[in-house]
């Protein structure tokens, strides 16, 4: 290797793309040791199998597992899934032999299960990651069934790093939360909390027990990192009300982010006011606000809407948030929900340079309505259009020039894209300086030749749909770059 100061060494490298950096493994030492932090910086470790088995064993290695900064395990690794997804063919196999393991006793009992045989891999390898700087704990799976190793997990875990996390998220339901919490770690650096709640698999009628749970331990616990708490996010796929749990909150004087998904008619049945005076205790300080109160919506639902639209205009309408910088929001399917977005709008444009609309298809009239509340100063956007022609982008270019990222979801493309495609090539607008832009239709990306016009079009786009270039052949399946901090908030596109 040259030689050249290891600063300048490192000032390089920033500039060599994560996967290239992977490949030089064998190199030299230096670059063995950027390799082997890329490969290993971030651990997820959620089904068994052979190759979970294998990186198990590697991970036990010091000098592999001190990599680790970013550990996300399921230490239960029998029935993982997804809670919206069906169980796969391999699940269904693993459900049936614990099935047929319950009811059968024999000479073979002492030979561990593979899953469990994981489990205890997993434990021998925490000792060793002793730099993990964000834990995400996932237990949707546990029950009845899991055994005394998670307690083993938990406590192993906690030896291991708990004194540097910085980011703690928990996905899974009340009872497996409590089994997390009960276990008191020790966290005095985490900053940022991430919840995923939702119904247990086992006994989602038990409401009275969930209650108790939310509001004697659950509330208490993220009370605890209340003097150092800079973001919550909280995403709640329950039938549970919630309105105690708010209520049971308490006061965050450093909290900037505040993430919060859940279904408002659902939630929030009987009093939404714990929610309000959570926000408006915490406004003036907020630079990050996510709120999708209704991620399903359905056409017929627009009578269970109403409380939503009206709570979000109140609330909206009672609370300036001065320091607000990136705004995600579903406005509702109603006009009153529409009129709290811009409401919030016109209060923080002054500081607002993220807008992130959800879910709701804007007609023309509701984007010539949006565009007119938005200040210049407005850097990246994010919108749901019914239909789009070559003036959408006029207007935008035209009202805010210095938009740096703009993505759209349309509802249908041009009757005749072709004709579109000529009429956007012979529209240049050479004083925008857009940089990077994604279109998505019915799901899927933009055909190639519409992102090319596109191109074409505005000469200063230089990425699509944030991948860093405008190759259209790339895949948007391939792994992106690890952000674990949740003031990045996902744009939830892949």
């Amino acid at each position: 290797m040259i030689e050249l100061p290891l600063e300048i060494w490192i000032y390089i490298v920033a500039f060599i793309p994560e996967a290239t950096l992977r490949d030089l493994l064998g190199v030299n030492l230096f670059f063995y040791n950027i390799s082997m932090d890329i490969r290993y910086k971030s651990v997820v470790l959620q089904r068994f199998s052979a190759g979970t088995k294998k990186l198990l064993v590697r991970l036990a290695d010091p000098a592999v597992g001190k990599r680790v900064r970013f550990l996300t395990a399921s230490p239960d690794f029998q029935f993982y899934g997804t809670v919206a997804s069906p169980p796969s063919f391999g699940d269904r196999i693993n459900i049936l032999q614990h099935v047929l393991h319950s009811f059968r006793r024999s000479r073979f009992d002492h030979v561990l299960r593979p899953e469990k045989a994981g489990t205890n891999a997993l434990i021998d390898a925490l000792p060793v990651m002793s730099n993990v700087m964000a834990f995400t704990v996932d237990s949707h799976s546990w029950g009845e069934h899991s055994g005394p190793e998670l307690n083993t997990f938990l406590e192993t875990a906690w030896t291991s790093f708990s004194s540097n996390l910085q980011k703690l998220s928990l996905r899974g339901h009340a009872a497996s939360f409590r089994t997390i919490i009960t276990s008191k770690p020790s966290l005095p650096k985490v900053e940022e909390l991430f919840f995923e709640l939702i119904d247990s698999p086992s006994s989602p009628s038990d409401m009275e027990d969930v209650a108790e749970i939310l509001l004697t331990v659950f509330a208490p616990f993220i009370n605890s990192f209340a003097p150092r708490l800079q973001a919550l996010t909280f995403w709640a796929w329950t039938s549970f009300e919630l309105s105690a749990l708010f209520k049971a909150l308490g006061n965050f004087p450093l909290l900037t982010c505040f993430n919060f998904q859940t279904s408002f008619p659902r939630t929030f049945r009987d009093d939404p006011s714990s929610l309000s005076d959570f926000l408006a205790r915490h406004c003036a300080q907020l630079e990050i606000l996510v709120l999708r109160l209704n991620t399903v919506p359905l056409l017929n639902a627009i009578p269970l809407e109403r409380p939503l639209s009206e709570w979000m205009l109140k609330t909206f309408c009672e609370n300036r948030f001065p320091h607000l910088q990136e705004l995600q929001l579903y406005p509702s399917a109603l006009p009153r929900g529409f009129d709290a977005l811009l409401t919030c709008i016109q209060l923080s444009a002054d500081t607002l340079h993220t807008l992130v609309v959800r879910e709701r298809y804007l007609d023309p009239q509701d984007l010539r309505k949006l565009i007119d509340v938005l200040l210049p100063n407005l850097q990246s956007l994010r919108l749901n259009l019914r239909e789009l022609d070559v003036g959408v982008f006029t207007i935008l270019a035209g009202k805010l020039p210095r938009l740096r990222s703009l993505s759209l979801y349309i509802g249908t493309v041009p009757p005749d894209i072709y004709t579109f495609i000529s009429e956007l090539k012979t529209t240049i607008f050479t004083e925008w300086k857009l940089r990077n832009i994604g279109v998505w239709q019915g799901g899927s990306v933009a055909p190639p030749q519409f992102m090319l016009a596109i191109k074409h079009s505005i000469p200063s786009v230089v990425s699509f749909w944030g991948l860093g270039d405008t190759d259209t052949d790339i895949s948007l399946t391939n792994e992106q770059p690890i952000i674990w901090s949740t003031r990045n908030i996902d744009d939830g596109v892949l």
